[in-house]
């Protein structure tokens, strides 16, 4: 006596498949990578744009960006704002995005997300509200670090740059372990080499003539590695099958 099949009732065929968790985790990547994008764009306009109206004696070779943020500079609120709504967005990016799609990669260097989060352009550009008082070829380099936002404008730029320079080099490491991210990483490593340089040659008092033009630099090759690894969160999600963080674990074989 054979037995037919019973046909799925209506209300069974119409019901929408619930998505999986993979699903989700690829749009949230999508976005935390279009996060990180924008918010290197918001960064490079938060000072590219405010140079146009400085007054005439601001220099950008000579004069850094914080001069664009005083408190007597014109319109500081633009570049106020627009740095730290990009700082927000890299350390939701770094944190959120970047730091869970390397998972992958083991141990190995897990703390470079982190250093890139709390770099010049994640958490270096939220201390924007602590603007110095004024700007320092106006008044002086002594008068616009006399108070404590310029205080922690020295102490904590030294530290956020610091961490720009340096988060490159176990970035490389992890990116190179990690499925889907292995041909970022000798380039990761080159824009180490290249900022650290950079950074070093800012801090030479002999420098001193072009030490905005030397911000600016390392500024500009941060932002743009950044922007590339946001670029990659957002392919690498859109082919799920290449990271090992959301491949669901192989099943065990079924005995006949």
């Amino acid at each position: 006596m054979t037995r037919t099949a019973t046909s799925p009732r209506p209300d069974q065929a119409l019901q929408p498949a619930h998505p999986d968790r993979r699903t989700v985790s690829t749009r949230a990547r999508t976005v935390l990578g279009a996060i990180g994008v924008v918010s290197q764009i918001l960064f490079m306009a938060g000072w590219l744009i405010p140079e146009t109206w400085q007054p005439q004696g601001y220099s950008i070779v000579r004069d850094t960006i914080s001069d664009l943020m005083a408190r007597t500079a014109p319109h500081a609120e633009v570049p106020v704002t627009l740095l730290i709504t990009a700082g927000i967005g890299t350390m939701l990016f770094a944190l959120l995005g970047l730091r869970p799609a390397l998972r992958g990669a083991g141990r190995t260097a897990y703390y470079a997300p982190w250093m890139l989060a709390f770099s010049a352009v994640g958490f270096g550009n939220v201390l924007s509200f602590l603007q110095i008082p004024c700007q320092s070829g106006a008044c002086g380099a002594h008068a616009a670090t006399s108070t404590f936002a310029g205080a922690q404008d020295v102490i904590g730029g030294v530290v956020v740059v610091t961490l720009l320079a340096i988060s490159p080099f176990p970035m490389s490491r992890r990116l190179k372990e990690a499925p889907g991210w292995q041909r970022l990483g000798a380039p990761s490593l080159l824009v180490g080499v290249a900022v650290m340089a950079s950074y070093i040659a800012f801090g030479l008092h002999s420098t001193a003539a072009v030490h905005g033009l030397l911000e600016r630099t390392v500024a500009t090759i941060g932002s743009g590695w950044t922007a590339v690894l946001a670029v990659q969160l957002i392919r690498t999600a859109r082919r799920p099958e290449n990271d090992c963080s959301n491949r669901p674990h192989d099943s065990l074989p079924h005995a006949n």
